[in-house]
């Protein structure tokens, strides 16, 4: 199976967001205050060639996204998913399934590029409860992100079996190969998608960290609404490469890409 990384855009998001500062209310406050912001970040989108068809995780962000006191976006109608699939000889109507880590814009807004016809959607259960509560709907409204028009995710449960160091999982395609897997913290819901290869497997990790140094350091980022639950699944992350060698590629990540072409696997 041969995975691409689509890069829709760059954006700067605050310091205090990708480094948590502090605890409980006053870390996630943080990300509101005034303060120094990263350097371009990409926005990662995953396509993988499956015997099913093309599987996407995640589907990026688009040229309309609105700036936030904690995040700028850099977004150009060229970025857009559908025109990321071309660029890498793939056709936007050949895919079967998206998966979605987590229902934040810069992970939801292009589904409108792919949605509809015989493309299923799919998102965590739990996920999708959070998405449907007076807080996130609240958020939404002052954020004004709104989702994207027809959005109806198919509910997934994960409660599959243990794969590796994750207790319970979901298989995404026939075989097995491509397997949800849960990893709140960034968001109740939040899940990544787990691909087996022959002699490792690669973790599209979504937010769970915002980089690979912040998993090696055990960093909770500024957003993740409980700062144990976000732990525990960087220690799941841990333990499951030391089960098996893993590449790990978060979202926002500025090295995911290359450590993709070089299955470079996270130190154990």
């Amino acid at each position: 199976m041969k995975i691409h990384a689509l890069t829709t855009g760059t954006v700067r998001i605050r310091q205090s967001q990708r480094r948590g500062v502090g605890h409980g209310l006053r870390r996630r406050a943080r990300i509101f205050a005034p303060g120094p912001l990263t350097g371009e970040l990409p926005i990662h989108a995953w396509a993988i060639e499956h015997e099913d068809g093309i599987v996407l995780v995640d589907t990026g962000e688009v040229a309309t996204a609105r700036d936030q006191p904690f995040a700028r976006f850099s977004v150009r109608r060229e970025d857009e998913l559908d025109r990321a699939l071309r660029g890498v000889g793939l056709d936007p109507g050949d895919v079967v399934t998206v998966v979605l880590t987590h229902v934040h814009v810069d992970h939801v807004d292009g589904l409108a590029h792919v949605a509809g016809g015989r493309t299923r959607v799919l998102a965590s259960a739990a996920e999708l409860r959070w998405v449907a509560s007076a807080e996130a709907r609240l958020a939404r409204a002052v954020l004004r992100q709104g989702l994207p028009a027809g959005f109806a995710p198919t509910p997934l449960q994960l409660a599959g079996p243990r794969l590796g160091a994750f207790a319970t999982s979901e298989a995404i395609t026939h075989g097995g190969r491509i397997v949800a897997v849960p990893a709140p913290g960034h968001t109740p819901g939040h899940l990544a998608v787990v691909v087996v290869r022959d002699g490792d497997h690669v973790l599209l990790a979504g937010d769970s960290v915002y980089d690979q140094d912040a998993l090696l350091a055990r960093e909770v980022d500024g957003i993740s609404p409980r700062e144990d639950v976000a732990l525990a699944t960087i220690d799941t992350i841990r333990a499951h490469v030391r089960l098996q060698p893993t590449v790990v590629l978060p979202t926002h990540d500025p090295g995911s890409a290359a450590r993709l072409a070089a299955s470079e696997p996270l130190p154990a």
